[in-house]
C-alpha cells in the first residue's frame, strides 16, 4: 500500500492497542540486568481477576523467568487455584503460629483438614530468603506479631533522616513483617532476580497510616527504586488506589486496570475505555497504554480457609 510504504499503518485502533498492550506486558515480564526490576499494581472490583491475572503472572516467572516469587498468604487463600499447588506452591509459616488450613467444599459437605505438602517455619525474615524456592510459589504467613529490628530502624534513620519514636518501637503489628521482608531483600549480599505479589496491599501500606508505620511507608517510597536495581519486583493489588498511601502510591510506574477499576485523576487511560472491560481483558499503562486478554485458570471445587490457633 502507498500509505504504508511511506512509513504511515493502516492498523485499525484495536490492532494497535493490542500490540502496545503486549509490548508493555512483555516489558513488565521480562527480566534485563539494566532495567532492573518492575514495580506495578493490579486494580479491579471484586471478582474482576486481580487475583487470577497475578497467579498468572507467578506461574510465567516460575516457569520461565528467573524469579524467586512470594506471595502474601491470606486467611481466606487463593494459592489452591495455582496448577497442581500441591508440587508447585511452599508454605512458610511462623515458628510461634498455630496455623491450621481447612478445605471447604463448594458442595457444602463439612470442612476437613487440608493437608500441605511443603509446610516449612521460619523465624525471621533473613530466613525466608534461605528457604524459598525457585521453582515454587513461596506463601509467606505474617506473624500474628512483629516487631522492627534495629537494623530496619537504622536504615529508615540513614535513608530519610526520620527517626521512628522510642515508644512506637514497641509497637507489634503483622504488617511490620513486610517492611522487614523489603530491608532484607534491599540489603542482601546476592543478584538473583526476586518478585514480591502482595494482594490487597492497602492492608500494607494504608492511605492513613499511623504510628511507626507512617515513617516507614516514607521509607518503603525512598527504595522502590533502589529494590527495582537491586532486581526486586513488586507486583500488588488493590480494589481501590486511592486506599494505597498516595506517597508510594506515585512512584509506581506501572497500573493494570481490571473491570470496575477507577482511573486516577492525571491518568492517560479514559475512563470509557476501563468501563467497557469485560471478564478476561485488563489495560495496562505505563507511559503508554494498551490492552491484553488472559486467561482464567483451571476450576477448583473449594476454598481454603486458614485458622489461627
Amino acid at each position: 500500500m502507498v500509505l504504508e510504504k511511506k512509513g504511515l499503518s493502516l492498523k485499525s485502533g484495536d490492532q494497535i492497542f493490542a500490540e502496545v498492550g503486549a509490548e508493555l506486558l512483555n516489558k513488565f515480564l521480562s527480566r534485563r540486568p539494566e532495567r532492573g526490576g518492575n514495580v506495578g499494581i493490579i486494580t479491579g472490583e471484586q471478582g474482576s481477576g486481580k487475583t487470577t491475572l497475578k497467579l498468572l503472572f507467578a506461574k510465567f516467572l516460575i516457569s520461565q523467568m528467573p524469579d524467586i516469587c512470594f506471595w502474601r498468604g491470606r486467611f481466606l487463600a487463593q494459592w489452591h487455584r495455582f496448577p497442581s499447588w500441591e508440587e508447585k506452591v511452599r508454605i512458610l509459616v511462623h515458628k510461634d503460629d498455630n496455623i491450621e488450613f481447612l478445605k471447604l467444599p463448594y458442595d457444602g459437605s463439612p470442612a476437613t483438614k487440608l493437608e500441605i505438602p511443603d509446610l516449612v517455619t521460619y523465624e525471621s525474615a533473613e530466613d525466608i530468603l534461605r528457604l524459598a524456592r525457585k521453582d515454587k510459589l513461596n506463601v509467606i504467613y505474617e506473624p500474628v506479631s512483629y516487631r522492627i529490628s534495629e537494623e530496619l530502624v537504622q536504615d529508615v534513620k540513614d535513608r530519610t533522616g526520620k527517626i521512628i519514636p522510642p515508644d512506637k518501637l514497641e509497637e507489634e503489628k503483622p504488617a511490620y513483617f513486610w517492611f522487614e521482608l523489603l530491608y532484607r531483600l534491599l540489603t542482601r549480599k546476592d543478584r538473583r532476580w526476586y518478585s514480591v505479589f502482595i494482594d490487597e496491599v492497602d492492608d500494607i501500606f494504608p492511605e492513613t497510616p499511623r504510628g511507626a508505620q507512617f515513617i516507614l511507608q516514607d521509607w518503603v517510597k525512598d527504595i522502590i527504586k533502589d529494590l527495582r536495581k537491586g532486581w526486586v519486583s513488586l507486583i500488588m493489588s488493590t480494589h481501590t488506589l486511592k486506599n494505597v498511601d498516595w506517597r508510594i502510591r506515585t512512584k509506581i510506574p506501572t497500573r493494570i486496570y481490571l473491570r470496575g477499576a477507577e482511573v486516577e485523576q492525571g491518568s492517560i487511560v479514559r475512563k470509557q475505555v476501563v468501563l467497557a472491560l469485560r471478564d478476561g481483558y485488563a489495560v495496562i499503562e505505563w507511559g503508554r497504554f494498551g490492552g491484553f486478554r488472559f486467561k482464567p485458570l483451571p476450576p477448583v471445587d473449594y476454598d481454603v480457609l486458614v485458622d489461627r490457633k
